[in-house]
């Protein structure tokens, strides 16, 4: 039975604030809340908001609300792909080994008590009945009493997913999908496992390993195009605009003289805007030898079968730090979807979603497999 019992320990005052002004919780959805209490502003900021829900006591259904709002941004799925030459059965189902350990996967992943538990046990299935595809999915329950009273209990997602493909060489094509870094952990182990097995079973050759997008298979100026390459329409995504870059100066190279002064001993730069993609540090060619661009969140308009809206996806090398480059791996995550509102209540986010995924990650191989040293 689920615990909920932290939702009854309605929090208030100073302790309530520190939920609300997380950047995860939007103006809108602090709105909904505090309307919902019959308390209207003549401004509905989160400066004129959060005092007003500071001095008030919430119920359990508005507390349950506002944690919603915060989770649904906060675990959103992230993507990574990769791929590995393949001449093994082309029925995947038995080229996996017949019991998944998972659990035990989890357990030995950890010297130390993790808090961390595998709810029920997941195991490979064909995805639409398709021999050459299987996926396997699971949630993990995250348990830590150094975490606020919101946030000690978390449920995280997680999934892999094995294709074969073939583009005149037969390859086996993994997705891994994370919400958490102990999700993601849990499925680079699994994956490495698989391939282990792969190999023992002679289905890909012993000297082979999954290939994946890293930052140093790019020179600078092709990491840039390759970023670039999503400022265009995509399928049924139609390119908006550019919201959000980041970028390091490469201490390798010289910089230009325009770009000395306002460079100058910054190790990353995040820079925010409505035209960014006029912007010098994208527009100029000649800094593209000198600068990494590892992040961009790109906004599209789109129009699909399920319905149109608006979506905002980030590209990146996460966690990126000069001079460790070496094993940074590229991700992508659609950060936010805005249904238009003659179709909020008929769309199915979660297909508008996959698709959206499917169209990246197709657009992302293309590219990369041009533009990689």
């Amino acid at each position: 039975m689920e615990d909920n019992s932290s939702l009854y320990q309605l929090p208030y005052g100073e302790l309530i604030r520190t939920v609300l002004v997380k950047p995860e919780l939007t103006e809108n959805d602090l709105k909904k809340v505090i309307k919902s209490k019959g308390i209207f502003l003549s401004k509905y900021n989160k400066d004129k908001i959060v005092p007003e829900l500071m001095c008030t006591l919430l119920s359990p259904d508005e507390y349950k609300n506002i944690l919603e709002f915060k989770k649904n941004k906060e675990e959103k799925e992230k993507y990574r792909t990769a791929s590995i030459p393949w001449k093994g059965d082309t029925n995947l189902l038995k080229s996996i080994p017949q019991t998944i350990k998972l659990h035990q996967i989890l357990e030995e992943m950890y010297t130390y008590k993790s808090g961390m538990e595998l709810i029920g046990i997941p195991s490979f299935k064909k995805v639409d009945g398709r021999q050459d595809k299987v996926e396997l999915d699971f949630e993990i329950k995250e348990h830590s009493e150094i975490k606020d009273i919101h946030n000690k209990e978390r449920k995280f997602r997680g999934g892999i997913v094995y294709e074969l493909k073939n583009d005149g060489h037969l390859h086996l094509s993994v997705t891994k999908t994370f919400s958490s870094k102990g999700t993601q952990k849990l499925v680079d182990t699994l994956n490495k496992q698989m391939e282990n097995h792969f190999k023992e079973t002679n289905s890909v050759n012993r000297e082979d390993t999954f290939e994946r997008i890293l930052f140093s298979q790019f020179i600078n100026e092709d990491r840039f195009l390759f970023f670039m390459k999503f400022l265009d329409n995509i399928d049924f995504l139609e390119f908006s605009k550019v919201e959000n870059i980041s970028v390091s100066p490469d201490s390798q190279e010289d910089l230009p003289d325009d770009a000395k002064e306002f460079l100058k001993d910054i190790e990353n730069l995040n820079l925010k805007g409505n035209v960014l993609r006029r912007h010098v540090l994208l527009s100029k060619l000649e800094y593209r030898k000198c600068i990494h661009l590892h992040s961009m969140i790109v906004k599209y308009k789109f129009n699909h079968a399920q319905g149109s809206g608006n979506c905002s996806v980030e590209f990146a090398f996460p966690d990126f730090k000069l001079n460790e480059t070496d094993n940074l791996e590229f991700q992508f995550y659609t950060m936010k979807i805005s249904i238009d509102r003659n179709y909020r209540d008929s769309a199915n986010r979660k297909k508008i979603e996959r698709a959206i995924f499917e169209s990246l990650n197709a657009h992302k191989i293309y590219h990369y497999n041009t533009l990689k040293i």
